[in-house]
């Protein structure tokens, strides 16, 4: 392939790159907000949710003119394939963060804490989100490997703040409203770390060309 190709190409990774930590950004911001209830915080994701779209689609553009350009073959259309796929994850991942501000409201002054698993899953979740974003960045097929295996971790912790949410309420349906709430929000974790498990796939694929979907 020609210079400029390569060029492009580098550009639109370090694209993908910069879109990746919008969205971090982004979710590091929608959990502080659900930990310490602060509904401020939660809406400069609110405000900041056009600004990922709007990227998504540029870098999605950007990839489908390459390939218009180019015709690259073989592991340069990989390349280009895997960063079409991670960019939309990452938009994805955006939308669960955005998800999660939208809450935030609904209980911001209500007494008490977060439940401590939640907070526990936030934390797992931004260690995914962050490796994932190292991982795109250095294209390291070990690192992917561990992302893929840590989801196993924060799917336990969903499931667990799920049942013990579930018994709270009927225990008490006073509860029910802001347990519902915070099952959403747990949720929408469980699905940035399902994502990030995909871009860490796309990684081994963009890097090895191998699929190992459903192998972990």
């Amino acid at each position: 392939m020609s210079v400029h190709f390569i060029e492009q190409l580098e550009q639109l990774h370090r694209r993908c790159l910069d879109m990746a930590a919008l969205v971090q950004g982004a979710v590091e911001q929608a959990s502080e907000a659900v930990l310490a209830r602060r509904p401020e915080i939660a809406q400069v994701v609110l405000d900041n949710e056009a600004q990922i779209d709007a990227e998504e689609v540029k870098i999605e553009r950007a990839a489908i003119d390459l390939l218009a350009q180019h015709q690259p073959m073989a592991s340069d259309l990989r390349s280009v394939f895997a960063i079409v796929k991670i960019n939309s994850d990452l938009e994805r991942i955006g939308d669960c963060a955005f998800n999660i501000a939208q809450m935030v409201s609904s209980f911001a002054n209500l007494p008490g804490e977060a439940p401590r698993d939640l907070r526990m899953m936030a934390d797992a979740t931004l260690k995914q989100l962050r490796n994932t974003t190292r991982c795109l960045g250095l294209r390291d097929p070990g690192l992917a490997g561990d992302i893929c295996r840590g989801d196993d971790a924060i799917d336990a912790l969903y499931h667990q703040i799920y049942q013990d949410l579930q018994s709270g309420m009927a225990a008490d349906t006073q509860r029910i409203p802001e347990d519902l709430t915070l099952i959403m929000v747990a949720k929408n974790l469980e699905r940035i770390a399902d994502h990030c498990t995909n871009i860490a796939e796309e990684v081994v694929f963009l890097v090895r060309g191998q699929i190992i979907r459903h192998e972990h």
